[in-house]
């Protein structure tokens, strides 16, 4: 992909914007629309008329933002660079699903430390544990991504030494 994204960048050709913009959709845009429909279910009143279909809406709703977004910063695509939307998106993701768990521990009094010691209920442990780690796992894919677009340059760890030959000759 990144060879014709390079061609598609010197010709001058759109294509790849479209077919990034479509991948950052089905990938993190996908997850973003879950987590915000459990984020959604949380907001919305336990006794609200057809409450199911207002998450079905939120789902799509969110889903279609998070495609709309994917075109908007889609533009660096065209020049062989990176689309911004994935680690944008990534961050989205690690922020609903701390969210997520956050709403649950408020709005019904579940929460981790309950959960698994006081009160056990393995359903919510699960579903706050698989938030948090996705959350982790955003970050840590966040963070990569603007790293690498970047170019993989770290800051060097300068090591403090008295040792006068380990100071090195240039």
């Amino acid at each position: 992909m990144e060879k014709r994204r390079q061609q598609h960048a010197k010709a001058g050709e759109q294509g790849s914007r479209v077919v990034d913009a479509l991948t950052v959709t089905t990938v993190t845009g996908m997850v973003i629309a879950a987590i915000g429909m459990l984020v959604i279910n949380r907001m919305l009143p336990t006794d609200l008329a057809d409450k199911e279909d207002w998450e079905q809406l939120g789902f799509w709703g969110i889903w279609v933002l998070a495609m709309l977004h994917a075109i908007v910063r889609s533009a660096p695509v065209a020049q062989a660079r990176m689309s911004p939307a994935w680690c944008e998106q990534c961050w989205v993701i690690a922020a609903l699903a701390m969210t997520a768990v956050a709403l649950n521990m408020l709005t019904t009094g579940d929460h981790l430390i309950k959960t698994v010691f006081t009160d056990t209920y393995w359903p919510v442990v699960g579903v706050d544990l698989s938030l948090l780690v996705s959350a982790g796992i955003a970050i840590w894919a966040a963070r990569k991504l603007a790293l690498n677009e970047r170019g993989g340059t770290k800051v060097p760890i300068v090591r403090q030494t008295t040792d006068a030959t380990a100071v090195g000759h240039v």
